[in-house]
């Protein structure tokens, strides 16, 4: 990217790259743009995959299987950190992904029924896959890096995840969507020769080694034996908990207005459907505004202590909002910002929290929280709407659900922000240390 050019957009997102540092920062955001691509690509056809064979209810349960596979996935990931040089591991999982694509698009040209192992192991990617990416990320950063480069290499993701969508809404009638799997096959291998010239880069610092003889715990106990993970863990589990009961209660204000205004099912299904696809248009447009104007600013004036803060506050706010005027243009516009702060703010933050951890808990830790806590907290929606509906609540007594989840949110989020503080900044990642020494004293919080 010529200078001129570079400077400018780096005033427009209101971040900073320094020499040296651009070609890294180019690398991981083209990674993530293809990784989320993908991953978009996937998440639109498993739908039609899964409904058409098996229902809403089999859907369901697939949640509860991902929840199952990942605790015992987890420690086997661990192991394999133990054994296998980082950025080697990231590419070795990334074409075992790659593999079962193919291997599923074989099964569906035979006509197997393939809707309820893909979705499964499509959950199992998505959170493992860009784990495992944003692990490699804080290894290669700094903590100072990671503040300033981090939004920049998150707005990739938010690309590709319009790319993604886009690509598949235009192409699935044409091409099928046993096709746009070989398609987001193509993808992760792109990804693969990526993480390939991250490796390298790697190698001219210094030699990189496995977690090895330094590695003391698997990831789960890593996470429930030091408060900062715990707290972060905590964190994202009420994350889950709104949101995924924030959908409900968003569906329900749907159905209730899709009933008042249309009596035929027909008319009700159209409805719905450009209602979500208009609420889902402006979650994509608010959140590419959000990483691209935002989450850098915000970084640079109020820190990671402060960021992690901003969405609980958010949510507690639009879920009051929602309970004092229970309609439901107030509930869509709750969950466009709840989403695009998430998807893009809350995001970034919650990678950004790992630059101040150990390297084990880099890749252990972070894999259990992102992948089986993720799910956990999924799963614990589905269990409180359901016990809300055996006692009769409505969308309206869900929202004061949420809002009491919100506030024991917030008190975890200011929590972790002092822990953020009183922690230790971890200093340069090990593979710069053997080129250019030690690394510098820590710097006070």
């Amino acid at each position: 990217m010529p200078g001129a050019v570079r400077r400018r957009f780096e005033r427009a997102v209101g971040a900073e790259i320094r020499p040296g540092e651009g070609r890294t920062v180019a690398l991981l955001f083209t990674n993530l743009f293809l990784l989320l691509t993908a991953y978009y690509v996937l998440k639109v056809i498993r739908e039609p995959l899964l409904l058409v064979s098996g229902g809403a209810v089999l859907r369901q349960y697939a949640r509860g299987v991902e929840a199952l596979v990942l605790l015992a996935l987890v420690p086997a990931y661990g192991l394999l950190a133990d054994r296998v040089e980082p950025s080697r591991l990231v590419a070795w999982v990334t074409g075992f992904f790659t593999a079962c694509l193919a291997a599923f698009w074989l099964l569906a040209r035979a006509g197997v029924p393939v809707g309820f192992a893909f979705f499964v192991w499509l959950g199992i990617f998505s959170t493992l896959a860009i784990a495992q990416f944003w692990s490699l990320a804080n290894d290669l950063h700094g903590e100072d890096e990671g503040r300033r480069l981090f939004p920049l290499v998150a707005f990739g993701g938010t690309l590709g995840a319009i790319a993604g969508a886009q690509i598949a809404a235009r192409l699935v009638a044409p091409l099928g969507a046993a096709n746009l799997m070989l398609a987001a096959g193509a993808l992760l291998l792109a990804c693969i020769a990526l993480t390939g010239r991250v490796r390298a880069r790697i190698a001219a610092r210094g030699p990189a080694a496995p977690l090895g003889a330094g590695a003391t715990h698997g990831g789960f106990r890593l996470m429930l034996a030091d408060p900062y993970l715990r707290l972060i863990a905590l964190g994202v589990l009420a994350l889950n908990l709104v949101n995924t009961t924030g959908d409900f209660v968003l569906a329900r204000f749907v159905e209730g207005a899709a009933a008042a205004s249309h009596s035929a099912p027909a008319d009700r299904e159209a409805w719905v459907g450009a209602f979500y696809g208009d609420f889902q248009t402006a979650v994509t447009v608010l959140t590419a505004l959000f990483q691209f104007f935002f989450v850098a600013r915000v970084f640079r004036r109020i820190g990671i202590a402060g960021a992690v803060r901003v969405l609980p506050i958010v949510v507690l706010v639009g879920y009051c909002a929602l309970s004092i005027v229970p309609v439901l243009v107030v509930a869509q516009v709750v969950k466009i910002i709840e989403n695009s702060a998430e998807y893009s703010l809350q995001s970034t933050t919650q990678q950004a929290l790992f630059l101040r951890t150990s390297r084990e808990a880099k890749y252990k830790a972070k894999a259990a929280i992102d992948t089986f806590v993720v799910r956990f907290g999924d799963l614990g929606s589905t269990l409180l709407v359901a016990a809300g509906i055996h006692l009769g609540l409505g969308a309206r007594g869900f929202t004061l659900v949420n809002i009491a989840v919100a506030a024991g949110w917030l008190v975890v989020a200011v929590a972790l922000g002092r822990a953020w503080r009183r922690r230790a900044p971890e200093g340069r990642p090990r593979a710069r240390h053997a080129a250019t020494g030690p690394p510098p004293a820590p710097t006070p919080a």
